[in-house]
C-alpha cells in the first residue's frame, strides 16, 4: 500500500516536472520567436517606409528646383504671361501685316535680310546665346529691358558688336500703357539705365507685345508719335519663332517656324526671346543659324538706324 502511495506520488511529480518543462519552452518559444517576428515585421514596414522616405525627399527636392526656375523665371520675364496669353490674339491681328513684302530689299534682288532679335532680356540664357552668336560669327539685336545683376550681359551684347535695343523697363503692361507720359517715363528711365551702363545711346524700340498689342489700345498712335518726337524708331517682326506659346514649344518647331518663312520675305524681322524658362529658343538657335549660312541668298543682320523698320502698326 506504501509502495503504491509513493508510486503516485512519483507519477504526480513527474507530470508536474513536464509540465513545468512544456511551459518553460513556451516561454522561451514566446521570448526568442515573438521578438524574432516583430522584428522581421519591423523591418519590412521600415523598408517600406524608407522607400516613401527617398520617394518624397526627391519629390521635394525636385519640387524645390522647379520654386528656384519660377523664381528665376519671374525675375526674367515679370510680365511675360501677359504677353504669352495675347500671343495668339496678336498672330491673327498681324498675319495681314507679316505677308506684306518688305521695302528694305529691291524687287530685283535675291537676297534676304534676316535680322534675328531676342525680346525680354538679359537673362540666365543670355551668355549662352551670345556665345553662340560668337561661334558662328553672327550680329543679332536685343531688345532688352530693366533689370538687376546683369551688367556684364548688357556690356557684353554692345562689347561684341550686337545691337542693343529697348524693350521697356519694367515689361508692365498695365503700368506701361495707362498713358503715353506713363510708357514715356518707362522707356526714358531704360534709356537713362542703358547709357550710364553702357554708354549707348540707344534710339531703337520694340513695344512690349508689339505696335499691334491688345493692351495699348486707342494709345497707340499717341505713342508712335512720342517715338518719333524723341527721334526713335519702333521695329515689329514679320517672322515669329513661336517661342512666347505658354506650353512646352521643341527647339525644332521654333526652328521650323523660323526658317519655314524667312524665305518668303526679302526682308525678315525674326521674334525671338532672351528668358531663362527659353530653354529650347538657346537649342533652336544653332539649328537656325546653320541653315541660314548655308543658304546663297541669305544674309543674318543686326538693326541699325538705317535699317528699314517693319511695323504692324504705322503713324498715321
Amino acid at each position: 500500500m506504501v509502495k503504491s502511495l509513493m508510486a503516485e506520488i512519483n507519477n504526480k511529480r513527474q507530470r508536474r516536472v513536464q509540465r513545468l518543462k512544456r511551459l518553460i519552452v513556451i516561454m522561451l518559444i514566446m521570448v526568442f520567436v515573438i521578438p524574432v517576428t516583430i522584428s522581421v515585421v519591423l523591418a519590412v514596414q521600415l523598408h517600406g517606409l524608407g522607400k516613401q522616405v527617398s520617394e518624397l525627399q526627391t519629390e521635394i527636392a525636385s519640387m524645390q528646383i522647379q520654386l528656384e526656375e519660377q523664381k528665376v523665371n519671374a525675375a526674367d520675364s515679370q510680365e511675360l504671361t501677359e504677353e504669352e496669353a495675347s500671343a495668339d490674339v496678336q498672330t491673327l491681328e498681324n498675319q495681314n501685316v507679316w505677308s506684306e513684302p518688305s521695302r528694305t530689299t529691291p524687287a530685283d534682288s535675291g537676297i534676304h535680310k534676316v535680322y534675328l532679335t531676342f525680346d525680354d532680356g538679359p537673362s540666365a540664357n543670355t551668355d549662352q546665346i551670345l556665345d553662340i552668336l560668337d561661334e558662328y560669327g553672327v550680329k543679332a539685336t536685343f531688345f532688352v529691358v530693366g533689370k538687376e545683376g546683369y551688367n556684364d550681359q548688357y556690356r557684353r551684347i554692345v562689347e561684341e558688336g550686337h545691337t542693343l535695343g529697348m524693350h521697356s523697363y519694367s515689361h508692365v503692361y498695365r503700368d506701361i500703357y495707362e498713358s503715353v507720359e506713363a510708357y514715356g517715363q518707362d522707356l526714358e528711365k531704360l534709356h537713362t539705365y542703358l547709357y550710364e551702363l553702357t554708354g549707348v545711346d540707344s534710339r531703337i524700340v520694340r513695344l512690349p507685345g508689339g505696335s499691334s498689342n491688345t493692351v495699348s489700345k486707342d494709345k497707340i498712335q499717341d505713342i508712335i508719335a512720342y517715338l518719333g518726337q524723341q527721334g526713335m524708331t519702333y521695329y515689329d517682326w514679320n517672322v515669329s519663332s513661336g517661342d512666347a506659346a505658354s506650353g512646352y514649344v521643341s527647339a525644332q518647331q521654333i526652328a521650323d517656324n523660323v526658317l519655314n518663312h524667312v524665305s518668303e520675305h526679302h526682308t525678315s524681322i525674326v521674334l525671338m526671346h532672351d528668358a531663362s524658362g527659353k530653354n529650347t529658343t538657346v537649342e533652336a538657335l544653332p539649328i537656325i543659324l546653320e541653315k541660314i549660312l548655308e543658304s546663297d541668298n541669305m544674309v543674318l543682320l543686326p538693326i541699325t538706324e538705317d535699317t528699314v523698320p517693319i511695323q504692324h502698326v504705322q503713324a498715321q
